[in-house]
């Protein structure tokens, strides 16, 4: 009498495997992880954040701290005094300033305040088919983001 085994030979499960395996390879190269919109997310990210750590930096030290965002040169320069820091953009990502006579600018100024006041124009940022817009409210110093 023989008695029935269950379960999977190995070649069963080795073929499992093997296409669990191309599976997981499809969706990492084309899935979330690598998407125009995450890219896009995180480079807006790190423009932001260059803004907000100005922003703090002006107000916690007490003086002006100017960020000098550079078309030609895809960087941003933040200034303090004597102090100079450049960051490059995010690969792909673009920048470009509308002026109040609707004009183009290669060059932008932001300075931040200790009171917490910014002054300079608004920041369109693109990264293949997505754009946003940056807003610096003048008074109260809040930067917006306006996904367009």
């Amino acid at each position: 009498m023989h008695v029935a085994q269950a379960g999977f030979t190995l070649l069963e499960m080795m073929v499992v495997l093997v296409i669990a395996g191309l599976l997981m390879g499809v969706a990492l190269e084309r899935g979330p992880l690598r998407s125009d919109a995450a890219n896009f997310s995180a480079a807006r990210s790190r423009v932001l954040a260059i803004f907000r750590d100005a922003q703090t930096l002006s107000e916690t030290s007490g003086d002006a701290v100017s960020v000098e965002a550079d078309v030609a040169h895809s960087q941003i320069a933040t200034i303090q005094g004597k102090n100079f820091r450049l960051q490059k953009l995010p690969s792909g990502m673009h920048l470009s300033f509308s002026l109040p006579n609707g004009r183009l600018s290669p060059r932008a100024l932001y300075v931040f305040t200790a009171d917490g006041s910014v002054s300079g124009p608004p920041m369109i940022l693109t990264l293949g088919k997505h754009r946003c817009i940056l807003t610096f409210s003048p008074v109260t110093g809040r930067i917006s983001v306006n996904n367009v």
